[in-house]
């Protein structure tokens, strides 16, 4: 079996135990609040309470700005690995979102002139947040099962086809705020306690995909879509479940799951990085799972 690193970002949603059980590492992100720079790691153990200052944050009306990868940070943190000798998987930010991909790549352009003899792999997850967290998951799990660095890279793939993201938010205008999706798409969020209904298509942009009528109503919406989309052969059954610091309500969201799959799928739960949560806003919550199609 060949012996490399898997690497993800800030991006991505990952439970704590889980960083611990599979040596997944992190180039970190930075976020602005309040005129401070913050530089935020997903695997800290103050992960949960950074998420809840952020969101808080939010909710009293701050501002918080975020900022892409810059190649830099990639050569940083890579070269003193590479000369160790280890080789490098990186599951990436969606490039349907953010240039971050695209740095990525150019920083492995540049480490290969120093280090042409080492394996650097960079994978364009079209995910983000906990989908991008269990697209990584899966990641260490093939590592596990044996797979090389090629043949793991060609089976993310080859399967981030079958990577549902399904979210709901308060509304949409931060998501605007964030260049995500435009001023017209934004309005409905306003609307008579309507709640959009969100996915990450196969391009790895959001798109809107329906409304719902308060919060419960979209919460049952993204259950019976996983319904409708569960039963995947060569996948894990795994379900990640996102939220921004809403640990209450997410504990509804995780019974209804139960009650729909039953008690045998392994769920976790995990409080959205400020990351992406500037741009969803405080009233978020995500259903990730692998089937049958990005897009119903």
């Amino acid at each position: 079996m060949d012996s490399y690193l898997i690497y993800t970002d800030s991006a991505a949603d990952i439970p704590q135990s889980v960083f611990a059980e599979y040596d997944i590492r992190i180039i970190p992100m930075d976020y602005m609040l309040d005129g401070e720079s913050v530089t935020f790691y997903t695997n800290s153990p103050d992960h949960d309470a950074e998420c809840d200052r952020v969101f808080e944050a939010l909710r009293r009306g701050a501002e918080v700005h975020t900022s892409q990868i810059t190649p830099y940070r990639y050569i940083e943190n890579w070269t003193p690995l590479l000369k160790e000798g280890h080789d490098i998987l990186y599951l990436c930010f969606s490039s349907g979102m953010s240039a971050t991909y695209e740095n990525a790549v150019s920083a492995v352009r540049m480490l290969k002139e120093d280090f042409p003899d080492r394996k650097i792999i960079v994978v364009d997850s079209l995910a983000a947040t906990a989908g991008q967290g269990l697209y990584t998951h899966v990641a260490a799990i093939n590592r596990g099962k044996g797979m090389s660095i090629e043949e793991n890279a060609q089976w993310l793939n080859d399967h981030r086809k079958y990577l549902c993201h399904r979210f709901t938010v308060g509304d949409l205008d931060y998501l605007h705020k964030g260049g995500r999706v435009s001023a017209a798409v934004a309005l409905v969020g306003g609307m008579l306690n309507i709640k959009p209904l969100l996915i990450i298509d196969d391009e790895g942009k959001l798109q809107v995909v329906a409304k719902a009528r308060g919060e419960n109503s979209a919460l049952k919406n993204l259950v019976r879509a996983l319904q409708r989309q569960w039963g995947v052969e060569d996948v894990p059954e795994l379900i990640y479940i996102g939220h921004s610091s809403l640990y209450e309500k997410v504990e509804d969201l995780k019974n209804m799951v139960r009650m729909a799959l039953g008690d045998k799928i392994r769920i976790e739960v995990i409080c959205e990085t400020p990351i992406i949560g500037v741009h969803t806003g405080p009233e978020f919550f995500s259903l990730i799972h692998f089937g049958k199609q990005r897009k119903e």
